[in-house]
């Protein structure tokens, strides 16, 4: 959801933020236990949930791929996000010559390249600022929750802030204050600026930048590049996020595929503050070797640049800590279970055994269960004792819905997290490669073990066009040994 806001300018208790309408027209930071209380999200249900009819207990077990439950690890990362955006706009305040000057450069580098016959080498033909921004490195397993922590953030900021007038004199601006967006799939940087584009669409609902770059397609690369500068230096972005940066690494060696040095360039060197966000297997981009005077060496001097601020790392959470136990009762609340007033320790330990506390797999796990605890429910199917914490339908489930991701999770369990990530990616291109392939009607009817649909997820803060993280997408079909078919539904594992 978009956060507009009309600028009310507050000055700051240290004099350098002060005098600067970028600056003086951020709100407070939030204190921390407000901090929590407006990321958090859970189910709600004001009613006896299991007296309403199925379709509207399933509309609400479908909110529960929103659940968040923001630790003290996001308190620290909302607090980065805010001093990233408060030292960077205090070296471009817009009332002063050089922030006049870098728009001015860009927008002559924008014409140069309209101008250009033929693409010109992408590094030299960005503009550089003087300042260059921090950045911010999120890692993290896939499923870890990386994305979720970063857009939930950000939610909490103002994304975009209309200007009209400062200090008694006139200034129209729609200061963005932060994009989100995804590497691009494919080896593209007109890709990636499509990305971009969408992104400033997205937050503005004004613009048509999408629109426009996409009916360019024959411009050079180094015009998009272009673009995309003196788009962000426009809106005056104050902070920039980009995701999936795993994806440089099936990039091969194009030169029109993105690279580390092209993205320090450009937002980095025109003042704008990045965090990136990546999976395990994304770390190795950081020990790339090059080859100086006919000897091998790590490439730290784009590294050093890139990542100069701090690292965020997300893992599984503890069998016995805090974040199991709040996240399992937010998949869980008390309205929700059946037959019982709270979750068994069989129930939780064989839970924490089938997701090994990863929150994707313990979000999808928990509403593929729960739905077909409903479906069982109204169909007359469930056994007089049975409850939530009957272990054998959460078995049952798990046992139906998983097989892509098994191996994954046993890489997982042994710490082996480069094959738990080239597992996720090969039970990814499985579901790929299933939907893709054409099922008539005979064959629809025969027992199947997993889904072929693949679905994208919608962030917090917009729309993404790129592919997610693995997706996941049962279907409790006839080969359930212990329970009838519940029918087909989507579900999916976000990042």
């Amino acid at each position: 959801m978009r956060s507009h806001i009309q600028a009310h300018y507050t000055k700051h208790p240290v004099a350098q933020f002060n005098g600067n309408p970028l600056t003086e027209a951020l709100p407070a930071p939030m204190r921390s236990s407000d901090i929590l209380r407006r990321a958090g999200r859970a189910m709600q249900c004001d009613t006896d949930y299991w007296s309403l009819d199925s379709l509207y207990q399933r509309a609400i077990l479908q909110s529960m791929g929103d659940t968040h439950i923001p630790s003290d690890k996001f308190i620290t990362f909302y607090q980065k996000c805010w001093s990233l955006l408060l030292h960077s706009y205090a070296y471009r305040n817009p009332l002063e010559a050089d922030a006049m000057a870098l728009k001015m450069g860009l927008a002559a580098q924008y014409r140069v390249q309209s101008q250009a016959k033929v693409d010109r080498p992408v590094t030299r033909s960005v503009a550089s600022h003087k300042t260059t921004a921090s950045s911010v490195l999120v890692t993290g397993y896939s499923g870890a929750g990386k994305t979720t922590m970063i857009r939930s953030a950000l939610s909490l900021i103002p994304q975009v802030i209309y200007h009209v007038e400062f200090e008694g004199k006139p200034y129209h601006q729609n200061q963005i204050v932060w994009v989100s967006l995804d590497m691009p799939s494919t080896p593209s940087l007109k890709a990636l600026a499509l990305n971009f584009f969408r992104a400033v669409d997205d937050a503005t609902g004004s613009t048509d930048y999408f629109e426009q770059w996409d009916s360019r397609n024959r411009e050079s690369v180094d015009r998009h590049l272009a673009g995309m500068q003196l788009v962000a230096a426009t809106h005056e972005i104050g902070l920039v996020h980009i995701d999936e940066l795993q994806f440089l690494l099936a990039y091969g060696k194009s030169d029109k595929a993105p690279t580390l040095t092209i993205l320090e360039a450009m937002f980095n060197k025109i003042g704008i503050p990045m965090i990136i966000s990546c999976t395990d297997s994304g770390l190795q981009l950081f020990s790339k070797h090059v080859h100086v005077g006919g000897k091998s060496q790590p490439e730290i001097t784009t590294l050093r640049r890139l990542v100069n601020d701090r690292e965020f790392r997300l893992a599984t959470y503890s069998k016995d800590g805090d974040m199991f136990l709040k996240t399992l009762q937010a998949l869980y609340p008390e309205w929700s279970l059946l037959n019982c007033t709270q979750l068994s320790t069989e129930f939780m330990t064989t839970f924490y055994e089938y997701t090994c506390g990863l929150p994707a797999f313990m979000t999808r796990l928990a509403q593929v269960h729960q739905e077909y605890l409903v479906y069982l429910s109204h169909e007359g199917e469930l056994a007089s004792d049975a409850s939530t914490n009957t272990i054998s339908y959460l078995n049952t489930v798990f046992s139906s819905q998983f097989q892509l991701y098994k191996m994954a999770l046993k890489h997982l369990k042994s710490k082996n997290i480069r094959d738990y990530e080239d597992a996720i990616a090969a039970a990814q291109q499985a579901q790929h490669t299933a939907t893709a392939s054409p099922i008539n009607q005979t064959q629809a009817k025969a027992p199947r073990k997993a889904s072929a649909n693949t679905s994208t997820l919608t962030p917090v803060s917009s729309a993404s066009p790129s592919p997610r993280a693995p997706m996941l997408t049962p279907v409790l079909g006839e080969s359930i040994a212990t329970g009838p078919s519940m029918g087909s539904f989507n579900t999916g594992i976000k990042d």
